[in-house]
């Protein structure tokens, strides 16, 4: 409820402030789904959950930092974030993103792991959301977000690319599988980069 209603009132704000183009929604699947994005802005899942239909309750992770925050916690976690410590492996958000995708419902990640303004494009990517697609079955959601956005100056443009899926291959030990997925990922997001 308060997710809906969160994005109708911030979905309003930002479109007063921002123009938006959304692109490829008609790639979005139906249930589960691995939301990748390249990562800019601090706003950036806000931008991806309003560029969803609302009744696609989008899941993200958030650093651990900011539910030390009080009255943000709160608000965070009831818009879908929840932990996830960067820098080690976090078996607790990997076991939650799991079960989410499981219950059918999506989650946002961003393999770069950093903000990058320049948009990342020559930054390797991290093996997380090739680990999760491989240990949920769920598809890949490659999306690009513009970069370098100013308050009524700019257009927010949002593509979404083809949905895929992890195929295991035979003989390949898992984190070469992860690594190779990871890459094909990153060039599935930047190659929808608007011209």
């Amino acid at each position: 409820m308060f997710y809906r209603f969160a994005h109708i009132v911030v979905g309003v704000i930002y479109r007063i402030i921002y123009r938006f183009k959304v692109t490829g929604r008609e790639n979005i699947p139906e249930g589960s789904a691995l939301i990748c994005a390249n990562h800019s802005s601090m706003s950036d899942p806000i931008i991806i959950a309003l560029a969803l239909k609302r009744t696609d309750r989008t899941r993200f992770m958030g650093k651990a930092e900011l539910f030390k925050i009080f009255g943000l916690k709160q608000i965070i976690t009831a818009l879908g974030a929840f932990p996830v410590h960067r820098g080690v492996s976090d078996m607790t958000a990997i076991r939650k993103s799991l079960d989410m995708l499981k219950q059918g419902d999506k989650v946002l990640i961003f393999p770069h792991g950093h903000r990058f303004t320049d948009g990342g494009e020559d930054k390797a990517m991290k093996n997380g959301a090739s680990m999760l697609a491989f240990h949920s079955g769920a598809p890949l959601l490659p999306v690009y977000l513009s970069v370098g956005r100013k308050v009524f100056i700019n257009k927010i443009q949002v593509v979404f690319g083809r949905p895929f899926y992890a195929v295991k291959q035979p003989g390949v030990k898992s984190s070469g599988q992860y690594a190779a997925l990871a890459e094909r990922l990153k060039e599935e997001i930047y190659a929808i980069k608007p011209n």
